[in-house]
């Protein structure tokens, strides 16, 4: 006897919005969402400006690869042939010899490093023009949708998928980058980068 009653309640409750919108009182509408999820990395990685901008960094640094690879290669040559030297060669003579070596080595990779630095600085400073591009997209998606906030997927333990905006906003932030471009083509690779 109780489950019925609590079948009849339950049936009353869920006819209730039908019943009050036919008899005239005013139903509440279905709340916008009150957040939103993006995936930062997809963005990045699927987005025409950030793919570009992923180019142009792996470009630097296998440049910067290159180049340390060959100083390697130079520096062993060149401490082959000073030590077949050594046997003719006075001790004080082979000594300042060695320690030029060893100088023009530690010079040579310190001056990689503050270039792999700079690669650094540029790198972060791409990703945070990047994702200064992205905020007005988000506005944008924020204010037609209603909702409040955004959030990184990593951050979200589970979400509905209809939450997930990134490829609304990987479409966006394309058609920018495409009209950009289109006035502009030397964008594309040749960009100010600000350290």
């Amino acid at each position: 006897m109780a489950w019925r009653r609590i079948l009849v309640l339950a049936a009353l409750v869920l006819a209730a919005p039908a019943g009050a919108q036919q008899l005239g009182y005013p139903v509440p509408q279905a709340r916008a969402q009150p957040f939103l999820v993006l995936e930062q990395d997809r963005l990045l990685t699927n987005s025409l400006y950030g793919q570009d901008i992923i180019a142009r960094n792996e470009a630097e640094a296998q440049t910067l690869r290159e180049e340390s690879q060959q100083l390697d290669r130079a520096f062993e040559e060149e401490e082959r042939r000073l030590t077949e030297r050594r046997a003719e060669l006075p001790p004080a003579e082979f000594r300042e010899l060695a320690d030029a070596f060893d100088q023009k080595v530690v010079r040579a990779r310190r001056e990689q490093e503050a270039k792999a630095a700079a690669l650094a600085r540029r790198v972060e400073a791409r990703q945070r023009d990047f994702f200064r591009r992205v905020g007005p997209v988000l506005l944008e998606i924020l204010e037609e949708t209603g909702a409040v906030a955004v959030f990184d997927q990593r951050d979200v333990l589970i979400s509905k998928q209809d939450l997930n905006i990134t490829e609304e906003v990987i479409k966006r932030l394309d058609v920018a980058y495409t009209a950009e471009l289109a006035e502009s083509p030397e964008l594309s690779g040749q960009e100010e980068d600000k350290e």
